[in-house]
């Protein structure tokens, strides 16, 4: 357990034309990857939007699947994680630069287990001082966590 994929990570996968780099990426680190409770809430709430039909049917099928898939390597939000957030949401706030909740909240799963964040969006964590990765840049493949 390695890395932490944010919820856009997930997401990418599906699109009609997944980004080739973001695929490479999870095809050599997909093992050493999990899942926090967050992107799942994030993932069905987008799911949920949807209008009843075919698309919201297929996605919600594709969601269960990675929800079996990954279902021994889904991170809780205990209370090690909220008392973190809290932490977190603190120091952001003190320097000015609040920041999403849901987005503290997967800082601090990543913090509480150690993990390095898989995100396109890298500059939300930055105040964090989580490690994070962005599959997105060709050169990502190469690195290693923390």
């Amino acid at each position: 357990m390695k890395w932490l994929l944010d919820t856009c990570v997930v997401s990418e996968l599906t699109r009609k034309a997944p980004d080739v780099l973001v695929q490479k990426w999870l095809a050599q680190h997909a093992a050493d990857a999990v899942l926090s409770m967050v992107t799942l809430g994030e993932v069905q709430y987008g799911i949920e939007r949807l209008p009843v039909g075919r698309m919201r049917n297929s996605l919600q099928l594709w969601f269960d699947g990675l929800n079996d898939q990954f279902a021994a390597r889904i991170l809780a939000t205990d209370e090690p994680v909220w008392r973190t957030f809290g932490r977190l949401k603190a120091s952001v706030e003190a320097i000015g630069k609040p920041q999403e909740d849901l987005d503290l909240l997967i800082s601090a799963v990543a913090t509480v287990n150690r993990l390095t964040l898989v995100t396109r969006n890298t500059k939300h964590f930055l105040d964090t001082g989580i490690p994070t990765l962005n599959p997105w840049l060709q050169d990502a493949t190469s690195l290693t966590p923390l």
